[in-house]
């Protein structure tokens, strides 16, 4: 048993029979889109790093901004870079349209209007088989303003609600900071779940935005799923109890069914960012990938803190952190293929540098030389230490503060913008110098 699979039981309490070992999965590169400003390209956006409380002008460094994806009821990916939302001259913003074979099919220019963009967020979205893209977005300028806007594949505005009402007027509601989630199945039936406390879910008609159906989950939270069979899965904590548990709400008998987990999976259930067609619930915990049942049987698919992928070849290596005794840790790197993993590397950090204590330290760049680049050390006041080793796993270089980083940074984003399809393929958007990329852990 690996010694990273050993802390992730001891860490969550998962007991040895309940937990499944990750040796059936893979990593493979889904989508790949270069930066640039091409019909078949991404625009690169910048973004200032890190944001600390206190930081100095040695520290402030330029990285890639974030992508995050969404995928539809049919499998289809689509990316929105939208960091530059709060400044006026930030250029223009597009989501990026994949298909379920990985290749872009088109892109949507979204309408902003120069006055409200600075105070704008987008909270979700979802697109649907035409293209066109559902906004739910949050405008904070005095009171929050909540609305869901309609765009068609040509950029064009189709409707803008803050709120909804059905066409005999009998009910309506108004938007309010008690919706963050935004879905759709493959009927094109268009859900709004309150994430609070008061557990409505408002079903909207696509065509002309009018509120279709009102009705009322007993429980809800802001971790909210649609299933393949139109159910919303809803990842629960029950106060009373103090345990997290699931919920799935039958929409068209109005029913909620719930599951109280024990304490086992109080850890496992703090990050979920997913459902498969089974309803199981896909989370991530301190690095680790697992598959949940509704049942409570978790599953760890896999053990990741960051992906590379050598832009000559296109070789997938992916990281972790791992003890090797109570005083040496390492970044332990994997070589991926379709098969699997093919080779191991473990990268031992420094004692000097005390690496238990100075920050996340991960693997970003993997040159054509075969040598593994190490960054890490950086938080408030320290600018963080570059680490180069051999294939051997011999430390070559040590430099610190390091140079600019953008040539050779590598980076997964985090698991809030990772997506899950159908048939339980985890999709993890990863940036690096040469453009855009979407890996996929699947089963082999």
């Amino acid at each position: 048993m690996e010694k990273w699979v050993r802390a992730m039981l001891l860490n969550s309490g998962v007991q040895s029979g309940d937990l499944m070992m990750p040796h059936s999965f893979a990593l493979e590169i889904f989508i790949s889109i270069k930066w640039g400003s091409g019909h078949d390209e991404m625009l690169p956006v910048l973004e200032n790093f890190p944001l600390f409380g206190e930081i100095s002008a040695g520290q402030m460094r330029k990285v890639r901004a974030q992508v995050r994806i969404r995928l539809d009821a049919w499998d289809n990916v689509h990316a929105l870079a939208d960091a530059q939302l709060p400044d006026p001259d930030g250029g223009e913003i597009f989501i990026y349209h994949f298909n379920s074979k990985g290749s872009l099919y088109g892109k949507t220019l979204l309408p902003f209007n120069s006055h409200e963009i600075e105070n704008l967020t987008i909270l979700d979205y979802t697109v649907d088989s035409e293209e066109s893209c559902y906004l739910l977005e949050q405008m904070q300028s005095g009171e929050p303003i909540i609305r869901l806007r309609k765009i068609n594949k040509n950029g064009d505005l189709i409707w803008c609600r803050t709120d909804f009402t059905q066409r005999d007027k009998k009910i309506s509601r108004k938007l309010d900071s008690n919706f963050e989630r935004l879905l759709m199945d493959e009927h094109y039936r268009l859900f709004l779940p309150a994430t609070q406390d008061t557990g409505e879910i408002i079903q909207i008609d696509p065509v002309d935005g009018t509120l279709l159906n009102l009705c009322k989950s007993e429980r809800s939270s802001s971790n909210v799923f649609l299933d393949a069979r139109g159910n919303l899965v809803y990842v629960l904590y029950f106060p009373e109890l103090n345990r997290r548990g699931f919920g799935i709400f039958n929409i068209a008998e109005h029913k909620l069914k719930t599951v109280v987990a024990g304490d086992e999976l109080y850890g496992w259930l703090i990050y979920p960012f997913g459902v498969d067609s089974s309803s199981n619930i896909y989370v991530w915990n301190e690095n680790a990938i697992a598959r949940i049942s509704f049942g409570g049987q978790v599953q760890v698919m896999a053990s990741i803190d960051n992906i590379v992928v050598r832009s000559n070849d296109g070789m997938i290596l992916s990281s972790q952190i791992v003890s090797i005794d109570e005083k040496i840790l390492a970044v332990q790197v994997k070589e991926h293929s379709i098969s699997g993993v093919l080779n191991r590397a473990e990268l031992r950090l420094p004692e000097k540098l005390n690496p238990e204590k100075s920050g996340t330290w991960k693997l970003i760049h993997f040159d054509e030389r075969d040598r593994y680049y190490v960054f890490g050390g950086e938080e408030p006041g320290h600018t963080g230490t570059l680490l180069v080793y051999s294939r051997e796993g011999d430390l070559e270089e040590t430099i610190s503060p390091p140079e600019d980083l953008l040539p050779i940074e590598s980076t997964l984003e985090s698991h809030s913008k990772w997506g899950v399809d159908s048939k339980g393929r985890v999709y993890m958007p990863v940036i690096n110098a040469q453009g855009f990329k979407v890996l996929r852990l699947i089963r082999i």
